[in-house]
């Protein structure tokens, strides 16, 4: 049963604060440390309230259903199209912030498994990258050299909301990120389609592991292939000389899973 409520609310329109604020964050104009996304959809309200979360703001359109928010308010038809265009009522729009993690929390000692994503090219592919670290059971996804924040809409929804609850950190540094891993005893195995190591013959044995997977255009940077760092590759039978990059950390995680022992 759905934890959303009935709406009666004050209307406002695209000029109010709180709708700028959501046609700020829809187009991804707010400080990075503002850690705040737009949220639009009745699916992803759902999770919203199944998970606890509630937004900065949230506007409702031709809706008799709405969470819990600090601020709420409804929007007519119009404003709707001003604010979020392609969208028709009835819609629900919200700004929900991100939480943040602590390094110490999240590379804890009794953490096994990381996700490391270096360069993505694609907001939609660093959102499924963090659905896939949350199915395959990594406790945290490590974004470097990101050309998307993760307060992108298509982070979120490529996600399915899964950015709420599985840790990020965040680094624009790779030698700050490999550090930090090392520091927490984590052996770093990097994705590379030319590697002479096929994944299957990697003996993960009792390690910490680290999966490092890069851009579909140019791999992962220069600093995750030193010579200190086991390069693996996943087989092509067909034609195609590469995977799209969640599906390589899909194939990677889940079989380093099933054998880290």
């Amino acid at each position: 049963m759905s934890t959303l409520v009935p709406a009666r609310l004050l209307p406002i329109g695209p000029g109010h604060p709180a709708a700028r604020l959501y046609s700020r964050a829809r187009r991804n104009l707010l400080p990075r440390h503002d850690r705040l996304v737009a949220v639009a959809g009745r699916w992803q309200h759902e999770h919203l309230a199944q998970l606890g979360v509630r937004p900065v703001v949230t506007l409702s359109c031709e809706t008799t259903q709405i969470g819990p928010a600090d601020e709420t308010y409804t929007v007519s038809g119009r404003t709707l199209a001003r604010l979020h265009p392609g969208l028709s009522a009835p819609a629900l729009l919200s700004v929900v912030r991100l939480p943040t993690w602590a390094r110490a929390e999240v590379l804890r000692p009794d953490a096994r498994l990381v996700l490391v994503a270096d360069g993505i090219e694609y907001a939609g592919n660093l959102g499924t990258l963090v659905r896939t670290a949350d199915a395959a059971g990594a406790v945290v996804l490590v974004p470097t050299n990101a050309t998307f924040r993760l307060t992108h809409p298509n982070v979120f929804d490529a996600s399915r909301a899964t950015v709420l609850t599985i840790p990020v950190l965040e680094y624009d540094d790779v030698a700050a990120a490999r550090r930090d891993l090392t520091a927490a005893g984590f052996t770093a195995y990097v994705a590379d389609p030319a590697a002479a190591v096929d994944y299957l013959t990697v003996d993960y044995g009792h390690r910490k592991v680290a999966i490092v997977v890069g851009s579909e255009g140019d791999g992962v940077a220069p600093e995750w292939r030193t010579p200190d760092l086991t390069r693996v590759s996943i087989p092509m039978r067909g034609r195609a000389d590469s995977l799209n990059v969640a599906v390589s950390a899909s194939v990677l995680l889940f079989d380093a899973t099933s054998r880290m022992g």
